[in-house]
């Protein structure tokens, strides 16, 4: 008897956190808006719950998302080695995306009078006709060897940092300071902001 009842608990579909699926399903039914969300991670203070953002350019990676309709209930995995989650969209809205590339300069490691001495070195260097590729791999301090990054959106990255970025234009080179976080940035805006369709959903971490 022992031995059947453990049987039927491995095979039973659970959650990292003990969730069923169906538990899942049957909260975020609730949901009807991202106003919500923090009221049901107090509800479920165990689970593991987030706001999510997919857009239409990753319809080739998320193409049930894109294609579902607000009040869906659908599953979503990054990569095949990454947590499942369950989703449910929320809301479709227009989203203002970003594009560039950065140099980072680590202010608990450097003394600000060295990182505005690399900025003239930077900066000079750019002028005088070095590519920002070629200066990204000479002075960045993180593990972005290229300094690229993706499309962003609002909220995706530090708001100083956000703020500072969104307003530029294309071809800009500039300096960008996250003081409270001795985070220091050369900047370059490789593209023109572009609007595009986003699906915003609120998703729970589900290991099948």
């Amino acid at each position: 008897m022992k031995t059947v009842i453990l049987l039927l608990a491995l095979l039973m579909p659970i959650t990292s956190n003990g969730q069923t699926l169906k538990e899942v399903k049957k909260a975020l039914k609730k949901i009807n808006s991202l106003e919500q969300i923090d009221e049901l991670k107090k509800q479920y203070p165990n689970w593991t719950i987030y706001d999510d953002k997919t857009m239409l350019s990753d319809s080739s990676k998320f193409p049930d998302i894109i294609k579902a309709k607000v009040g869906d209930i659908i599953l979503k995995q990054y990569n095949s080695q990454a947590p499942t989650f369950v989703i449910k969209i929320l809301a479709e809205r227009d989203e203002e995306l970003c594009k560039l590339k950065y140099i980072y300069l680590d202010g608990s490691k450097l003394s600000n009078s060295q990182i505005d001495s690399i900025r003239t070195v930077i900066f000079s260097r750019y002028n005088s006709g070095e590519s920002f590729e070629t200066l990204v791999k000479a002075y960045t301090m993180d593990g972005n060897p290229t300094g690229d990054l993706d499309w962003f959106s609002k909220g995706m990255m530090n708001a100083e940092f956000d703020i500072a970025v969104r307003n530029r234009q294309k071809d800009e080179i500039f300096s960008v300071d996250v003081n409270k976080n001795k985070w220091y940035y050369v900047v370059f805006k490789t593209h023109n902001n572009k609007v595009e369709k986003a699906k915003i959903a609120v998703m729970i971490k589900y290991i099948i």
